[in-house]
């Protein structure tokens, strides 16, 4: 990770409120199920779970987070309070402080959420302006480490049962980064080295990219075997 996270996860939540504020009524494409004033209650209560719990000092789950009755006309004040705890509670910790996370791969330290929530919220962030069409790309660096967490933290976190077996690199046009996987049922391998005859490929600008892996339904390039391609893009 190459940017400052936690200044991140501030600037990301202002841009969030700036969007906020033109309306909650708004579907957000990118959560089809869900208009603004939904999005901002989601990412107000994701803020608050961990920075609820990042302090704990163990690895055990921390109970399940409440559901707070928030009234509209207090949503965006609330959402903005959830920034500064979640802020201050990632200031406070130390990075190595023991603390939960759902990939078992990981190191089990409070760093896990300070990157996370950098990511959750900046994607978070553009799905909140594209609800209101002036939707924003993210800085290279965001976006490279946004697309090394879905491949590396998240894929082998969630492997699919069912999914196809085959290799897939995935290249970013614009930084030079690549990522080469190997997939199979219940499988999700991230491969030290590239493999020279891959069997599908995914290539695009980094936020491209980052937002095609989301389900964004942003412009790529994909070639080869389309059911890998499509648990991929799942």
């Amino acid at each position: 990770m190459t940017y400052d996270a936690i200044p991140t996860i501030r600037r990301e939540a202002d841009a969030f409120l700036v969007a906020a504020r033109m309306g909650l009524e708004p579907q957000v494409p990118g959560c089809p199920d869900w208009i603004v004033g939904d999005l901002t209650y989601h990412l107000g209560c994701v803020h608050r779970f961990h920075a609820a719990h990042v302090g704990r000092g163990v690895t055990t789950k921390p109970e399940p987070p409440g559901q707070p009755d928030v009234p509209d006309d207090e949503l965006l004040s609330w959402f903005n309070d959830g920034v500064d705890a979640l802020l201050l509670a990632l200031r406070t910790v130390d990075p190595g402080t023991p603390a939960w996370n759902w990939a078992p791969h990981t190191p089990q330290v409070a760093a896990f959420w300070t990157r996370r929530m950098a990511l959750e919220t900046a994607v978070h962030r553009w799905d909140a302006e594209s609800a209101h069409q002036n939707a924003t790309g993210f800085d290279l660096d965001i976006a490279v480490d946004g697309i090394d967490e879905l491949i590396t933290v998240m894929g082998p976190s969630h492997p699919d049962k069912e999914s196809p077996t085959g290799t897939a690199v995935l290249r970013t046009s614009d930084s030079g980064h690549a990522w080469g996987v190997h997939l199979g049922p219940g499988r999700f391998d991230v491969l030290a080295d590239l493999p020279a005859q891959p069997d599908a490929e995914l290539a695009g600008t980094s936020t491209a990219l980052l937002l095609a892996l989301w389900g964004r339904g942003a412009q790529i390039t994909t070639t080869g075997d389309e059911r890998l391609l499509a648990r991929l893009l799942s």
